[in-house]
Order: C-alpha cells, then sequence, then structure tokens
C-alpha cells in the first residue's frame, strides 16, 4: 500500500510526489496536525516511497522492499515512539495511575548510531519519531546536533500533534508539513462505503471531527455508550441540582482525555438544538435518535445557547495552558443549570 491509501491529503501527497520524482528530498521532516487524521501513514508510505523497487515517486506494495516496511522489518526503516516512563500524577477516570510516555535520549543515540552507516539494503535510511514532542530535554537537544549536521543518505521525520512542544531550534530545522482535518461528510462517505449504515456513519464521523483514522478505528455502539453517559452529566446540569453537578464532574475532571470529550459531546449537543431550533430538519443532526430530548432543549432561546458553545470554545482553546478542568466543566454545567431554569 502506498500514497493511495491516504484520503484527505492530496496536496500533501502531490508535494512529496514532487520531491521524490526531482530527487529533492529534505533531511528532516516535521508532519504537525491533529491526532489520527494519517501523519504516521504518511510518513511510513513516504518512507516505502523512497525505498521501493520498482517505483520512483509511489511505493508498489509489491517489492521485498514494500512488504519489509509493512511489516516493520526492513532494516533501514525505523520507528521511534515514546515507551514508558514512570507512573504519572494524573489519573483517568477510573481513578487508576497513567504512565507517562517519553522518548529518552538513548532511543535518538541509537538513531545516530545507523546514521553514520550507509543504508543496508534501501536507497534511504529513514527514521520516523512519532509523537517527537514526548522527547525528553536530553533527547530534543540530542536531535538537534543530529539536524544540524545531517546524514547524507538518512532522512528524519518527525510526527506530532503538539509541535509547539518541540524546540524552536528543530523546528527551524525541519521542512513543515501541516495535516488538517478532512470535511465531516469526507469521513461520512468514507464509512459508508466500508459498510457502516448512515445513521451510525453521520454520528462517527461527527464524533471524530474530521480525523479520519479516529472514525475508522471507532465502533458506533462504543460511540453511543460513551456519548450517553457523557449527555447524562447535561442532563444533571439541567435537573438543576448543583451537588449532581459537582459529583459528577469529580469523576471525570481528573481524566484530560475525558474532559477533552465531554466539552467536544457538549458541543455537539448544543449544536444539534441549534440546528433544530432554527431550521427544524433533522437530517443535519448528528444525535438524531435523542430527538426527543433535542426538541425539548430548543424550548430555550438560541442566543443563550451560544453563549454557552462559546464558553465551551474558549475552555477547549485553554486545555494546552492546563486549565483546571473540574472549575472549567463546573463552570459550563452552571451556566447550563442557569440557562434550564430561567
Amino acid at each position: 500500500m502506498g500514497f493511495n491509501t491516504i484520503i484527505g491529503h492530496e496536496k500533501i501527497i502531490s508535494r512529496l510526489k514532487k520531491a521524490l520524482e526531482k530527487n529533492e528530498l529534505a533531511s528532516a521532516y516535521l508532519f504537525f496536525g491533529d491526532e489520527a487524521i494519517g501523519k504516521r501513514l504518511t510518513a511510513i508510505s513516504f518512507a516505502k516511497a523512497m525505498n521501493c523497487l520498482t517505483h520512483i515517486t509511489d511505493a508498489c506494495g509489491a517489492c521485498i522492499s514494500c512488504q519489509k516496511i509493512e511489516k516493520g522489518i526492513h532494516p533501514d526503516v525505523r520507528i521511534i515512539a515514546p515507551e514508558a516512563e514512570t507512573a504519572d500524577k494524573e489519573t483517568n477516570a477510573e481513578g487508576k495511575e497513567k504512565k507517562s510516555r517519553i522518548i529518552k535520549i538513548e532511543q535518538i543515540k541509537a538513531i545516530q548510531g545507523e546514521m553514520a552507516y550507509p543504508p543496508f539494503e534501501g536507497k534511504k535510511r529513514v527514521f520516523i519519531i512519532d509523537n517527537a514532542d514526548k522527547m525528553n530535554t536530553e533527547a530534543a537537544n540530542s536531535l538537534l546536533k543530529t539536524l544540524e549536521e545531517p546524514a547524507r543518505n538518512s532522512v528524519i521525520i518527525l510526527v506530532s500533534s503538539k509541535p509547539n512542544y518541540l524546540l524552536p531550534t528543530i523546528l527551524s530545522r525541519c521542512q513543515q508539513i501541516r495535516f488538517t482535518t478532512a470535511p465531516i461528510e469526507t469521513v461520512k462517505r468514507l464509512l459508508i462505503e466500508k459498510g457502516v449504515n448512515s445513521s451510525d456513519a453521520d454520528m462517527i464521523a461527527s464524533a471524530a471531527h474530521g480525523r479520519i483514522g479516529s472514525a475508522l478505528n471507532t465502533d458506533a455502539d462504543a460511540i453511543k455508550e460513551k456519548r450517553d453517559e457523557y449527555l447524562n452529566l447535561l442532563s444533571a446540569a439541567a435537573s438543576g441540582n448543583a451537588g449532581n453537578i459537582f459529583l459528577s464532574v469529580e469523576k471525570y475532571a481528573k481524566d484530560s482525555n475525558a474532559a477533552i470529550e465531554i466539552f467536544e459531546w457538549f458541543y455537539v449537543w448544543l449544536r444539534d438544538v441549534i440546528i433544530f431550533k432554527e431550521t427544524g430538519e433533522t437530517r443535519y443532526l448528528t444525535n438524531s435518535d435523542r430527538l426527543g430530548e433535542i426538541k425539548k432543549w430548543a424550548e430555550t432561546d438560541t442566543v443563550k445557547y451560544l453563549d454557552i458553545i462559546k464558553s465551551i470554545t474558549d475552555i477547549q482553546k485553554a486545555f494546552s495552558r492546563n486549565i483546571n478542568k473540574q472549575l472549567a466543566m463546573e463552570k459550563v454545567m452552571m451556566e447550563i443549570k442557569e440557562v434550564s431554569h430561567r
């Protein structure tokens, strides 16, 4: 499999193909953008194309080189990923400690050792550093030295969803390629082609927010279960019981991923309510299976919901600044309580 398996990044693929055709490859690239949108897959496909035995601007998928890269056993193509470190202070929604994962200096030094030699059997040595923003200080400084003196037949591809965590000096030495999310309709169409029914495809596509990789690896029943769990928080807020609000929020505030997902579902729910109130249409609703509740919520003035949506988007932007998630969730849910009881 080559570039033809990548959906929604046609301009990027065209750019990489031109570089291959002209043999004008950079010594280092940074593929950055949201999680689960195809950065890693593109990096692997790019590595295949660089080392394909029969094609120049793409991977044939059939030669021994392409097959080895696909299986992860090619001696000249390596993927470096974060390794488990000590327990983090943060816990998930079940109260279990998370393990922080980092890329250590030993992993970078291993790259440097391999780069000292020409490719063993391929055209290029390719090192894909996945979640490059997870490098610790020592690893990042060590990589910087490598980027300052690149090896002739080696290409380094950094993959990151948080490029602002990387050293500015590393960023400046990479050719940066930004990956964007796909339109919701594109994701929905792809899911339907994969056999997902239209209603579930709409819900999964909306929940994935244009992240194709996330959409393809999501089960509709699991999405519904998680959605219902999060929307129950909204019901607790709408009930007007402040005690229920604080008890409900406490469980999820310790888990960053859960907090992010909750705000995403709050946003989607309020969007559905506003769309239905203003248009009366159901075909554009992500949560059409909960139409009865949407109709009830739609009895409230749209402007009040728009104010809450603004609060949600402001909080989402502030997540990267490590805000107090519990206070943020309580704020939004208290706003919903006030709107529901005016």
